[in-house]
This record gives C-alpha cells, structure tokens and sequence, in this order.
C-alpha cells in the first residue's frame, strides 16, 4: 500500500465518514398524526430518471425520478400517484418491470445522471404487487443507472451499480439475483473508482449480457468522466464469466484458435488506425451505454464517451464493431446523457436521448429531431414491444408519452419540481418564491382564492432562472430579485412583466477556468434583501456584493471571502469532454444571511468552508472558522441562520457529501462566532443535513432540512425528534418560517406547507399531562373564494391544495381520553353559533355531508393532538326532509360577522376556552355610498354609542361602538353619515353585521317553516294512523269525513309552504306550483350569503315579504289546530278514540 493510500485510508478512519444510513427518519411524536404538510405546487415537472410501461397495456406507466421517488400512472398517463414515499431514499436511477410478470417491479434506487447536488440512492427495491408494496432487497448506498430483468424469469435480474458519486467505493459493478432478489452476487467488478454505467439483456438469448462500466467522480470543483476503468464487456453465460471488448483477451471467456497469438508475436488490441481491432475506439473511455435490438440478435449498438467516440454498431452480437456515427450532438454531454433504445421490431430504427429527443431509421447513420415541443435534456425512452407506437420518455422535466409512434406527445403534470430556495413575499394571503432546476423561476400563492386549489396557472416567472434565490422585495411585492447560475440577478417588476438584468459583473463566464474570472459565483449564488433597510441589497460571489439604488450600481464591501484555492478553481469534465456549466465553480460564499435583531450584522460562509462575519454592515470581516470544532475542510457552508432572538447566536449548517461525507453537521453558536457548540445528537448518523431555521416565535424551536425531510428540536439542538408527517422522503433545500406556517422547499417533490405551527410551538410535557389541552387559536380570515380553475371531480390532483377556510381549532387528549368531547363556539353575547360532538373510539363517519350537501361538523376525537375547522358560520336552518329546492340551498349556513368569539371544549366537568378573532377578507374596498350610518348620543352614565345602519331609510342592524373608538372616528352625537365618509373597517363591519342578521332572520325562518311542515306532518301521520284503526267503525263515519276536511287544509298549507310534488329539483321546473315559499327563501338565503356587502333593497323587501307570508301560513295552521283540530279532538273523545297531538312550535 502506497504512502498515499495509507494516509487516505488513516484519514478516513479518524473522521467517521458514515455512509448514509438506510432506514427512513427517526421517530417523531405520535401523537402529532393530526398535523399534515399540504402540496402546493407547482405541478410541473423535475428530472426523472427512467421510465416504463407493462407490455401490452397502454394504461400502466412508471416513472423513476431523480430525487421525487417513484410514480406511477393507471390511467394511460392522465394522472399520477407517488408509490415510492415511505422509502429511504427518493433518488432512484432505473426501473423495470418484470417482461413476465408485470406484478413484479425492481427499482434502482440513486440516479445515476451524476449532477453536482445528485441525491445517494440505497440500493435495490422490488415490488411483486405492481407498487402497492415494496421490499428493501439490497442495501448499498450510491447510484444505479440500469436495472434489467430476464425476459422469461422475473426472479432473474441485473443491476448496473455505479456506486459513490463522491468517493471511492467496493460496491461497483453488475450485480445479479437469480431468486427474486434474496441475495445478490457481484459478477463483475474493476475496481473501486469504477461502477457500471448500464446493462443490458439479449431479450432472445437472456445468456448474452452486455455491461458498459464507467470511471467517473464528481468533486465539489470538477467532475471527472472516464479513465482506464470505462469498458465494454459482454458475457455468453447468463452473467457467470465476462469478456472485456475493450481489451478482449482480459475477459472470462476463452479465445478461440484462431484468435490466439502466436509464438513471439505481441499481444496487442489497438490498430493502427486510432481504434481496436473489433471497431471500438482506443484511448480512454468515459461513460458507456448499450442496447441490443430485440428484433436481432446480431445487431447491438454501443454509445462511448471517449476521444474517437461516438455511436458504434455491431452486426455480429458484439464480435466486431463500426463506428457509425460521431456527429456532436450524440456526443455533447455524454457523462450527462449515453443511452439507447431499439426499436422492437425494426433493429434499423433507434432512439438516442440527447439534449434533443434523436431517431435513427438507417441503423444510426444520420439522425433527426423528434418531439419539437418536448422539454430538453432527454434520458430514456421505453417502447412498448406489442405496440412500438407507444412510447414514453423520461426528461428534465418529467415524463411525455406518445402513441402513435412520436408524431404528437402529452405530457402530464408532475409535482417533482427540484426547488433550490424558497421565500415569501408579504403579500396576504402570502406567495412564494422559489428557482426550480430546469423550468426556471416561479412565484405561486400559499392560498388560492378560487375554487380548484393551486392550479399550474397561479404561477409565474419572475426572472433570473433555474438556480438560486428569489426575494420579492418587502415594501414593494411585485418587484423581485432573482438570480441564476453565472452570477445573473434580475429585477422583475410584475406589473409591466420585465425583467431588468442588474448582475454586478456582465461578465460571461461559460466554459471559463474560474480561476481566470476576476469573480466568481456559485450556481445558487446567494440573494440578501436586509430586513432593516429594504433598499439594501446584497449579492455574493466570492465577494460580496452590495447595491442602494435597486441594481443600478454595486459595491464589493468585502474582500475574497474563500480560501482562493486555485487549483480547485480548473477546467471541469475532463479528460475527454468537457463540462463548465456554472455548477463546478468553487471557492465561492454559499450563505448569507443578516441578523433581523442587529443591523449591520453580516454572515458569511463558502463552499469551500470558511465562515466569516461582520458587525458593521461588511466594512470588516471576522473569520471564525477555525472556532468550529471538527468543521470538515472543504465542507460546504449550506446555511447560516442567525437567531432571531439574540445578536449573538447563530446556526450553523455544513453538508459535506460532496466529498462522501454523509454526516449531519450542525452547529450553534452565542457569542458571534467565538465559540461553537456541535448539535447534532438524536440525527441520523447518515443523513446530511442542509438548512435550519429557528422559529421567530419560539426561542430555541428549531427546523432542520435534511437530505431525507425534516427534523425538529425543541431545546435549541440539544435533542431532535423527526417532524415528517405526511412529508414523502425528500431531500429538504430550504424552509422558511412565515407567520404560523412553515414552507418547505423540496428537492424534487416541489413546495410544501406546514400550516399553524402552534401545536408545534405549543406542545410540552405539560400539555401532554392535561386530559384535554384546547392550543390558542390564529385569526381566521374570512376569505371569498370564486370560481376558476380545475375541480378534483374533472381531473384528480392537478393542483396544489389550499388550506382549510376558516379556524384552525387545535386540541391534545390525554392518553386516557374516553367519552364525549363537545366543542361550541360561542359569540360576543355568550350564544352558541356552532357546535360539534364525539365520542372516544367512534367508528369515522362515511356520510361526510348533510342532507343539503353542507360538510357535517363532528369531531372524531383520539389521544394526542387533534384538528377541528370552524368554517366562520352559524349553524345552518332546520330543513324539511327529502324536499328538493331548485336553486340555492336551504341549509346554506350563514358567515359570521367579524368579530371576536370563544371557542369552548367539554369534556366531563372540564372546560378550557380560546378567543377566536375573526377578521374580513382583506381585499375588500369601500362600501356603497348610499349605505348609512346614524350614532345615537350617549345616554348618562352608558360608555358605548349606538350606531344605527340604514339602507334607503329602512333600519338594518345596529352595532355598538366603544366611545373612545367613536371618537376616534371622528364621530358626533346625533349626526348621520354616508358610509363613503366613514373609515373603511367600521364600514365592512357593519355593512357585514347587516348582512349576518338579514341572513340570520331569513335562516330562521327556514327553520321555522320546516318546523311548521313538521308539525302539519305530524298531525297527518296521527290522522292516517286513526283512519286506518277507525275504517271498519260504523259510528266514527263523521269523524273520518272531517278528517279529510282537515287533512285537505294541512295539505293545502303545506303545499304553500313547499312544493309538495316535487321530489327531485328538476320536479320544480315541471310540477305545477315551482318554486314555493321553501325554495324563495333557500334562494334568497344563498344570495345573501354568497358574497360579503349589505344587502341590498330587493333582498331586504323580498326577505320582508317572504317573512309575512311564512306568518301568515304558520298562523292559517295554528288557527287550525286551535278550532277545527279542536273540534275534532271533542268528537273523538266523545267516541272513546285518542286524540290528536299537535307538537308545539319550535323556539
């Protein structure tokens, strides 16, 4: 062993460098399963790996993503589902489903598309249920760029593991199971630096296996594809011995004959044409792919990285081999591209994913564009054997699916979005802002105010492009400063929809040494708005750069903040091809961040693990690096969060896998820097950490984004506890704490939101003690939600999810939690306006709606937290069974008022309360002039006015104003204003409290009716019952005929009341009668109700109108049962018959 290798091998000991772990995250509270994370979008898509079809049925589809996990289609592509996210790992590089078992499915989990930030896969994962289930098969952590299963024995498969993107490793090579995927056999290996980059089966002769392998190392500051490792090899026996094409005499089959040198004759594979003797190219290789043509054997093609590279074909299984085609666009990338596909029944047409989607009909002679319309940057295309019409392909943003053989492409709408950096603007209700790998920028909203959810239409660009940052500025939101690899920042201003280049250095750095560029800047280059001086922006490359006139001009205020090490700052992606996108550039600052308690308190860190800071706004820089014990050299610097609760604290987070260090590092620190304190007891050994934030509203609550989702800690990072939930295993690159909701920016699996963090923040040991814990409640918004966008009936899951409307009730049960639990909200004067009831233990409710399709209110109560949503309305009317109205609803439930309410939990004798605030929606502007308000004087000793509201001189409500804020509204006694003059607020108010006791008078009458029809019911039902008794009865003749009298007046009440005929709505439009009494007053109701503002002068005289037709109908019925029930009632008694009871009116 080398003096090297030993010191190596030395260092790697000391260090612990811990490969991931291949578990899922650790445990988090249990009794935190009410708290769910909710999708927001965008509904576009992220890089997928590999995608697949079953044979023979054009409704099954998967997808094997980058870093989103596993996806899977039923329906021919329409929709998609996740099958892959209780798993480890969420990178996955290849997938193939069994040619004869479609049930069986294997994934190769770790894309192999080896980019700077690609995720470690965890090995091998097999479903023999089409992806209900999984099993964990082979554990081994690093890339797999094929999977491929034995035409006829699905327990037979073969694994083309790359292994370490980062880093040296043992586990390379092709591995192959023969049962199903118990154990597995590494049956070719070269060496550690070297892994298989594909594999592929003769698909009618399973014993020909070709593996093409694949020397390759990705760096912080470079990547390295191809060196003497890359190889060709094929084995003739189903995998046992292997022959290299490359150098033939090396494999595990024995020459022939004829092939053997003879005596004194040098043994060598090269020409003297700059290839090998069998056609393929001499020199050293890089990445290698290869596919045999199902239709013939004899004809295999290979695509090799190398000098004299290119496309090669062999028409005899591999014996020999000619170089086709070697044009630049089958060549340009080829560490990032080098598959193949072959046409299953014409061995002349193939398919070569490339930056374009490429097809060859001459054999790989020439080659055309196909699907124009299709995302870049292609990486595999399946074609269906029994249908080759049908294909679907895999890009870098999803998937498309053809079947009429590439003529035309759909393609579905995946949440796989690869977010690098999130905010928040300061909009309400909020919007985010995030830079998506490959689809650019984009700002959605955290809530949509139209029915539908988050639709793919409520996102737009907002400049700079795929990497970075993006920060609307805060006192003006539609302005937003976005960046992209190279250094670039824009300034978007939404409302002329321009984007404003203002990088600091115009300089073009493509394809440039970096350590030839004056400055260099990272691929997510860092954006700062400061939180004291919104003028103040930064920019950072390996400077920082500062402006105060939007862009117009920068100042560097700090020197080179990187260790400047020049030769980490080299041309990248040798030695055969290069690759300089903006990704390798090093020796840059990663994070910046600026205490929001201190201005001028800057800090600092680089990717090339320096950590600086500044107390006087960059005038001059501390570097505190050598502070932090056991920081790893060259570690990047993900994260620096200053404390929002203290100058002198700060985080630290440093993700160091991009040297195959898979440790979590996190530090803290509360004294600016001068000494740091490692947290990280309680995480995952091998999971990397990337960005943590502190809570603003809980002092020590931290959130920690890992490479597998999210953690949490309650005592500043002396312990952790995992705050997954719902969240599907996913690297987490940011996460943001806005108000009560905490926005996750994923890797793959786009944007979430945590929303009210109170549980979170709220919860302790204390709370978990109580046997009902009731957890203060956020202001609710009562937001108007319009029509727009597609519905989950048309088209399932298309669209981010909005949060629930209305508010968010959250409580905890003690462990010994039984019997009933009520909830009742109560308003200013103590009334009840809605409630709900459950029970310990209840069976869930499958009938989630009532009879006139408003949602149930129950609650569905359990041990450890739980989650009610008060909709901000009244309890809806009392409606008559089974009666159909023809619009509107007459259970529709009335809104609330703004205004402040409790929130009242029972439990036994116990009875814990919250205010509930409850406010307008914010975008409503002022009201209609000619709605009027008159103050009453204040009467002796009476500390509140009393303001009259009045539309076209009818007296609407009345609301009460404390005298302090009468005055400050400048009100006088006895005066009358127009609402046009009166503040904004107190006119909504009470605009909105006229509404609410117009609405409530009408609802009630509703129930009153009901109530009357009930009784009239009532009645009748005893008259049927005392006929039927009374038939055979020759002295009751007279009584029955005067029950019929009577019944015909019940009747001919009730038919006013509602259309007695109807018994479907379309009953109404063709029954004699339509639209009664019932059904005018479920439309006015819903009219009322279905937009905030006053009522206006024909709902008030309608409502008046229908009010007295209702009275005199409920007074017909009780003169009824007063005189001619009565009389009745005496003739019965005379007979010895029971009597009728009429039920009293409802109060």
């Amino acid at each position: 062993m080398t003096r090297f290798r030993l010191a190596l091998v030395l260092a790697l000991l000391v260090s612990c460098w811990l490969p991931p772990t291949t578990s899922r995250a650790a445990d988090e509270p249990k009794d935190f399963a009410a708290a769910k994370y909710r999708l927001v979008g965008p509904f576009a898509g992220g890089r997928v790996s590999r995608a697949c079809g079953v044979p023979g049925d054009p409704l099954t589809y998967y997808a094997a993503t980058a870093s989103g996990g596993v996806w899977k289609s039923g329906d021919g592509g329409l929709t998609w589902k996740p099958i892959f996210d209780d798993q480890p790992t969420s990178s996955t590089g290849s997938i193939a489903v069994a040619p004869s078992d479609p049930n069986v499915v294997y994934v190769g989990s770790g894309e192999a598309n080896i980019r700077g930030n690609v995720s470690p896969g965890a090995g091998i994962f097999k479903s023999t249920d089409s992806g209900k289930s999984w099993k964990h098969v082979w554990k081994q952590v690093g890339q797999i760029g094929t999977v491929a299963v034995h035409p006829k024995n699905a327990d037979v498969c073969f694994a083309a593991v790359l292994g370490h993107a980062f880093g040296p490793n043992s586990e390379r090579g092709v591995y192959r199971t023969t049962d199903g995927g118990k154990t597995w056999d590494k049956v070719l290996f070269k060496n550690d630096d070297t892994g298989a980059s594909d594999v592929c089966i003769d698909p009618n002769n399973p014993r020909v296996v070709f593996a093409g392998f694949w020397q390759a190392r990705r760096r912080p500051w470079d990547l390295t594809s191809g060196g003497p490792g890359s190889d060709l090899y094929v084995s003739r026996d189903g995998g046992d011995t292997w022959e290299s094409l490359k150098t033939p005499a090396s494999g595990g089959r024995k020459p022939p004959e004829s092939e053997k040198p003879k005596s004194g004759e040098k043994v060598s594979s090269k020409s003297e044409s700059g290839k090998l003797k069998n056609g393929l190219p001499d020199g050293i290789w890089g990445r290698v792919g290869v596919a045999v043509a199902p239709a013939n054997s004899h004809r295999v093609y290979a695509i090799i990285e190398a000098e004299k590279g290119g496309l090669f074909r062999s028409d005899d299984g591999g014996e020999s081999w000619d170089r086709v085609n070697d044009t630049r666009p089958l060549r340009q990338r080829a560490w990032y591209y080098s598959t193949l596909t072959v046409h299953p029944t014409n061995p002349d047409v193939l398919f070569a994913p490339q930056v374009p989607l490429l097809k060859s009909s001459d054999a790989g002679k020439t080659f055309t564009r196909i699907g124009a319309g299709l995302h870049s940057d292609h990486h595999d295309v399946w074609i269906d054997p029994k249908n080759p019409d049908r294909m679907i392909e895999s890009n870098d943003s999803g998937v498309s699916i053809t079947t009429d053989g590439g003529k035309t492409w759909a393609t579905p709408a995946l949440p796989i979005s690869q977010c690098y950096h999130v905010s928040a603007d300061t909009r309400v209700p909020y919007r985010v802002l995030t830079c998506l790998q490959d689809l650019g920028s984009a700002s959605g909203p955290s809530r949509s105010l139209k029915t539908g959810g988050i639709g793919l239409g409520d996102w737009y660009p907002i400049g700079g492009g795929e990497s970075g940052f993006a920060f609307a500025d805060p006192a003006d939101p539609d302005v937003v400063y976005a960046g992209e690899y190279g250094g670039i920042l824009t300034r978007y201003d939404h409302r002329t929809g321009q984007a404003r280049n203002i990088t600091a250095n115009q300089v073009n750095p493509s394809g440039i040494d970096p350590a030839k560029l004056k400055y260099r800047f990272q691929w997510t280059a860092p954006i700062l708005i400061s939180k004291h001086d919104p003028k103040t922006v930064y920019h950072a490359g390996n400077v920082l750069f500062r402006t105060r006139d939007a862009g117009q001009t920068w100042d560097a205020i700090s020197g080179d903040l990187t260790r400047n090490d020049k030769q980490k700052q080299q041309w990248s992606g040798g030695p055969i091809t290069g690759d300089n996108t903006g990704a390798e550039v090093y020796c840059t600052i990663f994070a910046l961040a600026e205490s929001p308690v201190q201005k001028g308190l800057l800090w600092a860190g680089t990717d090339d693990g320096l950590v600086h800071v500044s107390k006087d706004e960059g005038k001059t820089w501390l570097n505190v690096t050598a502070n932090v014990p056991d920081l790893p050299d060259w570690g990047t610097v993900t994260c620096i969060e200053p404390s929002p609760h203290a100058a002198g604290a700060a985080y630290l987070v440093v993700d160091n896998h991009r040297m195959d260090d898979y440790r979590p590092h996190v530090w803290k620190t509360a004294d600016f820097g001068k000494t740091w304190t490692r947290i990280t007891d309680g995480l995952d050994p091998g999971t990397h950490a990337k960005v943590v934030r502190e809570d603003p509203a809980k002092k020590g609550l931290l959130y920690l984004g890992t490479e597998r989702g999210i953690m949490h800690s309650r005592d500043a990072g002396t312990s952790w506890e995992a705050l997954q939930l719902n969240l599907p295993t996913v690297p987490v690159h940011d996460l943001v704490v806005k108000d009560t909701d905490l926005v996750v920016a994923t890797h793959g699996r786009s944007i979430w939101v945590l929303d009210d963090l109170t549980p979170v923040r709220e919860t302790t040991a204390a709370v978990r003690k109580k046997a009902v814990h009731l957890f203060p409640i956020q202001t609710a918004t009562r937001w108007y939600t319009s029509w727009g966008g597609p519905t989950r009936e048309f088209h399932p899951r298309v669209s981010g999810d909005n949060p629930d409307t209305g508010a968010v009730i959250w409580y905890h049960l003690g462990p010994d939690f039984k019997g009933e639990l009520k909830l009742e909200i109560l308003d200013a004067k103590g009334t009840v306006v809605a409630s709900a009831t459950g029970t310990a233990n209840a069976e869930p409710s499958k009938d989630d709606d009532d009879e006139d399709g408003e949602p149930k209110r129950k609650l569905e109560p359990k041990p450890g937290l739980n989650r009610f949503v008060w909709d901000l309305t009244y309890d809806g009317a009392t409606t008559i069974p089974g009666a159909p109205v023809d619009a509107g609803s007459a259970g529709a439930r009335v809104p609330v008022a703004p205004g402040e309410f409790t929130a009242r939990l029972t439990l036994g004798n116990q009875k814990p309360t919250q205010k509930v605030a409850v406010r307008a929606d914010p975008r409503l502007s002022s009201p209609r002039p000619a709605f009027t308000i008159e103050l009453q004087p204040l009467k002796p000793n009476e500390t509140e006015y009393h303001a009259t509201t009045s539309f076209a001189g009818r007296r609407l409500t009345q609301l009460r104003l404390g005298a302090d804020q009468a005055l400050d509204f400048g009100f006088s006694p006895e005066y009358r204003y127009e609402v046009s003059s009166v503040p904004v607020g107190v006119a909504l108010a009470l605009e909105m409290d006229a509404q609410q006791a117009l609405a409530l008078r009408v609802r009630d009458d509703i129930t009153k009716l009901s109530d009357t029809v009930a009784r009239i019911r009532a009645v009748k039902k005893q008259m049927d019952l005392r006929k039927e008794l009374l038939k055979d009865r020759a002295d009751a003749k007279t009584l029955l005929k005067h029950t019929d009298a009577l019944g015909k007046k019940l009747d001919d009440i009730e038919g006013k009341l509602h259309n007695r005929k109807a018994k479907i709505t379309y009953d109404i439009f063709s029954a004699r009668g339509g639209a009664m009494l019932y059904s005018q007053l479920a439309w006015l109701l819903t009219n009322l109700t279905d937009a905030d503002g006053a009522p206006t002068k024909a709902q008030t005289e309608l409502a008046d109108v229908l009010g007295k037709e209702l009275a005199g109908l409920v007074g017909q019925f009780d003169s009824v049962a007063k005189t001619d029930l009565a009389k009745l009632n005496a003739d019965a008694k005379a007979l010895g018959v029971p009597e009728l009871y009429v039920p009293p009116a409802k109060k």
